[in-house]
C-alpha cells in the first residue's frame, strides 16, 4: 500500500496542479475548510477529503492522524490580509508541527513565499538569499517567516526532513509585467514537490522560481541540498507584457 500524504488546501490553485503527480508515490488525505459542492472533477474516489479548519487543534490532529508526510499549501494567501488574518496561519501551522510530532510524521514540506522578502525584490537586490535576514513586503509575509521559524525549530528538535519553499507566482499565467520575475511554472514546480518530498532528513529555505527568474532569487541551496535546479523559461516576451494597474502590497516598486 502506497504511503499516506496529508494534503492541506488541496482544493486551491496549487494543490490541484499536484494532485495527479502526488498520487502515483502517494494515498492522499485532502483538507478543506469548505464542503464541496459541487465535488471537484479532479478529485477521484479513492482521494479522503476531510473538511475541517485547521486552526482548529483536534481537527489538525485528526487530519495528521496515520500520515507519512505532510504537504501544507492550506493559508490566507492574500497579500492585503490583515496581521490578525495573516496571523492565523502560524496558529495553523503550529497545530500541525505538534500533530507531526504525536504521530512521528517525518517528512514536512511546507509553502512559504517569496513575499517573506519582498522588500528585497522591490528595492532592486539581485540573487536574493534565503539565507540572508528576511525583508517582508505585507503581513502575509512576515506571517510565512514566522512559519519558516517553526519549521526551523521542529526540525532541530525532531531530526526530520522540512522544507520551507517560497513559492513565487504558480498556477498562473504571466499576463503583467511585474510578476515575470516572480514565476513558476508548473513543469518545475511539480520537480521542486518531488524533490522536497524525497529529500533527505535537514532543514532549509528554498526559492521557487522558474529558471528566468532566478537572476533576482537565489536558488543554490536547492540544487545542493534537494537536486533540483529550475529548468522552465518564461512562455512569453515580458517586454511586450502590460504593466499591472494595482498591486496589493510592497513587493512591487510604484515606478
Amino acid at each position: 500500500m502506497k504511503p499516506l500524504l496529508l494534503l492541506t488546501g488541496g482544493n486551491g490553485t496549487v494543490g490541484r496542479l499536484l494532485l495527479e503527480q502526488l498520487r502515483r508515490s502517494y494515498r492522499i488525505r485532502i483538507t478543506t475548510r469548505t464542503v464541496l459542492d459541487p465535488y471537484p472533477a479532479i478529485f477521484e474516489t479513492e482521494d479522503e477529503v476531510v473538511v475541517g479548519d485547521l486552526a482548529d487543534q483536534n481537527f489538525a490532529r485528526s487530519a495528521v492522524e496515520g500520515c507519512h508526510a505532510i504537504l501544507h499549501l492550506a493559508a490566507n494567501a492574500s497579500p492585503a490580509a490583515s496581521v490578525g488574518e495573516a496571523f492565523g496561519n502560524v496558529s495553523m501551522m503550529s497545530h500541525l508541527f505538534s500533530a507531526a510530532r504525536e504521530f512521528a510524521v517525518r517528512k514536512l514540506v511546507i509553502a512559504s513565499s517569496i513575499h517573506a522578502t519582498g522588500l528585497d525584490y522591490r528595492d532592486g537586490v539581485h540573487h536574493i538569499d534565503p539565507a540572508h535576514a528576511p525583508r517582508p513586503c505585507c503581513s502575509y509575509g512576515a506571517s510565512k517567516i514566522a512559519v519558516e521559524a517553526l519549521a526551523r525549530l521542529h526540525q532541530n528538535a525532531q531530526g526530520d526532513a522540512v522544507s520551507c519553499l517560497r513559492l513565487g507566482l504558480t498556477g498562473w499565467p504571466l499576463i503583467e509585467r511585474q510578476y515575470a520575475h516572480t514565476w513558476l511554472s508548473t513543469g518545475d514546480l511539480l520537480t521542486l514537490i518531488d524533490a522536497a518530498l524525497n529529500r533527505s532528513p535537514g532543514f532549509g529555505i528554498y526559492h521557487g522560481v522558474s529558471l528566468d527568474s532566478t537572476e533576482r532569487w537565489n536558488t543554490k541551496n536547492a540544487l545542493e541540498d534537494l537536486g533540483w535546479e529550475a529548468r522552465d523559461r518564461w512562455e512569453v516576451d515580458t517586454t511586450q507584457l502590460p504593466l499591472a494597474a494595482s498591486t496589493a502590497c510592497q513587493l512591487f516598486s510604484t515606478t
